[in-house]
């Protein structure tokens, strides 16, 4: 899947170089309570596949502004992006926040995910794929 990622914590990267890697992508945006939820069953999720080096667990936030200090304040500790409309659709776009989507390791879109999902919902789906 040919998606450039725009890092904020991290490097920038397109998603093709992660070609057979499980793909965790959590969209979010940052004054969605839901989505701050969230974050720490993501973070709980990154610690626990960090090495794991068929797996990456990706943040994507739909806004920019304050967004550091959303990092910081909440804790992110899994690389955070943002990415342009063009590419954002290729993910099938977002109507709702937040949305997660599970991709396989030949770049397939498997599942698609809107609100809130536990440490124990994403792992399981993780490992269906591994």
């Amino acid at each position: 899947m040919d998606i450039n990622l725009h890092g904020v914590n991290t490097g920038n990267i397109n998603l093709l170089s992660l070609k057979g890697k499980v793909i965790l992508i959590n969209i979010f945006q940052t004054d969605c309570p839901v989505c701050q939820e969230e974050i720490p069953s993501l973070n709980k999720l990154y610690n626990y596949y960090k090495n794991n080096k068929n797996v990456k667990i990706i943040g994507i936030s739909l806004n920019s502004d304050g967004l550091n200090s959303f990092i910081d304040y909440y804790g992110i500790r899994y690389p955070v992006y943002t990415i342009n409309q063009s590419d954002l659709s290729k993910l099938g776009g977002v109507a709702y926040t937040p949305t997660t989507v599970l991709i396989d390791k030949n770049g397939n879109i498997i599942e698609r995910f809107v609100g809130f999902r536990d440490f124990y919902f994403l792992s399981t789906n993780i490992n269906i794929l591994l």
